[in-house]
């Protein structure tokens, strides 16, 4: 990996806000690591994290009962309703988390995972997704490093994802947008880093990006909290 002074804390931190930036996690795919645009060259292997349990910062399993997709935080999301057009006949359940670490950096994902018509499956190319994830965060990314795209051997689904750096207010920010497409549901992924490189904020934001993945398909039988 890059070198850095062993002696400095600033440095440590500012490589690891690059790593996050650099790194996109398409964990549905055997949990291995997409490069996004980065210029870090490794020596050699990169060492793999151990996965967060459900005791350490991934507790509560956000995936409704007809969605394909899931999500992991440590503690339940905030849930609002949200309506296209005045006469609110389209409307979703925006999903959210933040969580504030010392006024240094914030954490804030939103997601949505709406019902899907088996037939929309085969409509949405690669580039339907990309322009989707572009219209997601139009106006919040102010560069773009990089989009990807992949679609799972059995055809089970699609991913899509974009990472990019924009402002809030002063304070720089990172971005990654995600859309996973399955056979009766679409999950849309907002994730934000917002702030000074921080320790702990860094992780949380990596390993919630890490828990997304294609759960399968479920019965109202099967339902999660």
């Amino acid at each position: 990996m890059c070198a850095l002074n062993p002696s400095s804390s600033s440095l440590r931190k500012q490589g690891s806000r690059f790593l996050i930036r650099s790194l996109f996690w398409i964990p549905a795919f055997a949990g291995m690591t997409v490069m996004m645009g980065s210029s870090i060259s490794f020596a050699e292997e990169p060492v793999k994290e151990p996965e967060p349990t459900a005791t350490e910062s991934t507790a509560f399993e956000y995936s409704p009962d007809f969605c394909e997709f899931s999500v992991k935080f440590p503690e339940e999301p905030y849930k609002t309703k949200r309506c296209d057009g005045e006469n609110e006949t389209k409307c979703y359940e925006l999903t959210s988390f933040t969580q504030v670490f010392l006024m240094r950096a914030t954490v804030n994902f939103r997601v949505i995972c709406n019902p899907l018509d088996p037939s929309v499956y085969e409509k949405f190319s690669p580039q339907v997704m990309e322009t989707t994830l572009k219209a997601m965060t139009a106006g919040t990314i102010a560069k773009t490093f990089n989009s990807d795209y992949s679609e799972d051997e059995q055809k089970r689904f699609k991913q899509a994802g974009l990472v990019g750096e924009g402002v809030v207010g002063q304070t720089p920010a990172i971005y990654i947008a995600q859309m996973w497409l399955g056979k009766q549901s679409a999950l849309t992924v907002q994730a934000e880093l917002i702030g000074e490189a921080d320790d702990e904020a860094d992780k949380l934001y990596s390993d919630i990006l890490k828990t997304i993945q294609y759960s399968g398909v479920k019965t109202k039988t099967e339902e999660k909290n």
